[in-house]
């Protein structure tokens, strides 16, 4: 569908375990353009499809249509960007994905955040985990760390979910001072935009009283959601 190989892998830029997900990336899409068995259709989605097992024809957007005897149905995904907290109506506030992609630009390793607000379980994933948020601020959180040692990272969420190993990551954030505040479905982060100002506000559990938090930077984490179906397909 997109005018090159590699979906959501090439907008991630950093794995906890040290491995380069990039060069990952480029490594496959050299095998698959290597491989004579393959053919890749860019720019293009799926039309229509007819036919029953082993005896599949399917017709392209790009105009060729291609016989076949398996279909795998991968829809693929998309990060959610709705307008939850002030999200589009100042650059200062991100999503995860955005700030990755952020800390991966040179240029912007020369103006490091000070501070940096994240706020879990955002649109969707406020009813239905997203499964991966969690550790996905983590890493980003311990990612800005390492640029920074000196950036104060606050997590504002509802549960954390590191599943495995990856409470390690958890474990590692808390070592190294991210602080954690957790909020409640009565009580949700409010965030306002005053006078040229970030103010992200929220009610510490523990201390039982209202604090005001004013980032360089606030950071939603989102979940995936479906792609859009393809053009003319939801019709028939």
């Amino acid at each position: 569908r997109d005018a090159e190989l590699g979906g959501n892998l090439r907008n991630v830029f950093y794995l906890q375990t040290g491995a380069d997900p990039q060069a990952f990336l480029r490594e496959m899409k050299a095998q698959v353009q290597a491989q004579s068995l393959i053919t890749v259709h860019l720019n293009t989605e799926l039309i229509d499809t007819t036919g029953f097992v082993g005896n599949f024809t399917s017709r392209l957007s790009d105009g060729s249509a291609i016989k076949h005897g398996v279909t795998i149905v991968a829809t693929g995904g998309k990060e959610y960007r709705g307008d939850e907290y002030a999200y589009g109506q100042d650059p200062r506030i991100l999503t995860q994905q955005q700030f990755e992609a952020q800390l991966a630009t040179p240029t912007f390793k020369v103006q490091l955040p000070i501070s940096v607000v994240m706020i879990q379980c955002v649109g969707p994933a406020d009813r239905y985990c997203g499964r991966l948020c969690c550790t996905t601020a983590l890493k980003n959180a311990l990612r800005l760390k390492t640029l920074n040692p000196a950036a104060q990272i606050t997590i504002l969420y509802k549960d954390i979910r590191t599943y495995g190993f990856k409470e390690r990551i958890y474990t590692e954030a808390r070592r190294q001072g991210v602080r954690f505040i957790r909020y409640d479905d009565a009580h949700p982060p409010e965030v306002n935009l005053e006078a040229g100002a970030l103010h992200v506000k929220t009610i510490d559990p523990i201390l039982d009283q209202a604090i005001e938090l004013s980032p360089d930077l606030l950071v939603l984490s989102t979940p995936l959601v479906p792609a859009s179906l393809p053009r003319d397909f939801s019709a028939g």
